[in-house]
């Protein structure tokens, strides 16, 4: 009865679908299955430090992992391995076995063919790439959009008030210019560029009798008027893509010295984009005929502005920013017009 209780478990042994290898303490093959041999073929079994499959030496990493099971350390360990003639790809898993006094005493090693898994993976890691590609395009091409909607509603913003029509567009001028000249990131600069250009869209929010007021504000309408940074990087905050842009907005009316608004930022405390729009758009409203004042001429706006640097402006970008106008690369409204622009 035993003995037919032992060729039954040899013959299960041999049933197995998946290669099985049994492993004594020393490491060495003592009996291995049918699945086993149809792989492993004529190479001889003694003196197998690793019964893997193939010719291939085992890794760094799995004879850790073997390592780690005969010591106990790990209760199974699993590696992939490839038949380099047939291109078939097999997964290993490594059991340790104990003798009932719970010592160590050898391993057995399964192996299944895994090829057609493998295959599967890769198509869908092909597949989970497109998608994700697909959708960085789809939300590129929706910012884009949102962005184009936000430059409409600036352009639509302006042109309420024949003073202001054109001045974002040439605040976005003027920083980008200065940007560019300051920062050695062409994307940064671009990103200060837009939010140059976008700077203003806080004021949808802002009533159109003071928007085309042609008196000064009064202390209540310049507090209203000064929520329009906060309402602008509202607007803005929600698209990942434009968060810096959205600081930049923020804080475009901070001042070097701290007495600017919203948060009482100093010095570079400041984000860079802001202290450069700060200054292209001081520029540009200086410059701009308004209601209640003519436009100043470029020589009192450069006195202007050098007198600020180091309350309101950033002395350094401030120097580079004069340097530029005294280069001709920073135009006023009236230059601009001459020019063609």
């Amino acid at each position: 009865m035993a003995q037919d209780d032992g060729d039954l478990i040899r013959l299960a042994f041999d049933t197995l679908p998946d290669s099985a290898v049994v492993t004594n303490a020393r490491g060495l093959i003592v009996a291995l299955n049918a699945a086993a041999r149809t792989l492993r073929g004529s190479r001889p079994l003694n003196n197998a430090e690793f019964p893997l499959l193939f010719d291939s030496a085992p890794t760094v990493d799995t004879l850790r992992g073997i390592e780690a099971v005969r010591s106990g350390d790990l209760s199974e360990f699993s590696v992939l391995e490839g038949d380099p003639a047939s291109g078939r790809v097999f997964e290993h898993h490594l059991l340790p076995m104990k003798s009932p006094n719970g010592s160590f005493a050898g391993t057995v090693l399964s192996s299944r063919d895994v090829t057609a898994r493998q295959q599967e993976d890769v198509r869908q890691n092909a597949r989970v790439s497109s998608l994700q590609s697909q959708v960085t395009d789809l939300q590129d091409v929706l910012n884009e959009r949102f962005v184009d909607g936000m430059i409409t509603l600036v352009n639509a913003l302006e042109a309420r008030d024949q003073y202001t029509c054109g001045h974002s567009s040439r605040v976005a001028l003027i920083a980008g210019t200065v940007a560019r000249a300051v920062l050695s990131d062409a994307r940064d600069a671009a990103e200060i560029e837009l939010a140059a250009r976008l700077h203003d869209i806080g004021k949808v929010a802002v009533p159109d009798h003071l928007v085309d007021k042609p008196t000064r504000l009064t202390p209540d309408e310049v507090a209203l008027m000064d929520t329009h940074p906060l309402l602008g990087e509202t607007i803005l905050r929600p698209i990942t893509q434009l968060h810096h842009v959205a600081d930049i907005i923020r804080n475009h009316h901070e001042r070097w010295d701290g007495s600017g608004y919203p948060d009482g930022l100093t010095g570079e405390r400041i984000p860079v984009g802001s202290r450069i729009l700060a200054l292209a758009d001081t520029f540009d409203a200086m410059t701009s005929r308004r209601p209640y004042r003519q436009a100043l001429s470029v020589g009192d706006a450069r006195r202007e502005i050098a007198g600020h640097l180091n309350s309101q402006f950033d002395p350094s970008i401030g120097s580079i920013f004069l340097g530029l106008m005294s280069a001709g690369e920073i135009l006023s409204e009236r230059q601009l017009s001459s020019n063609g622009l």
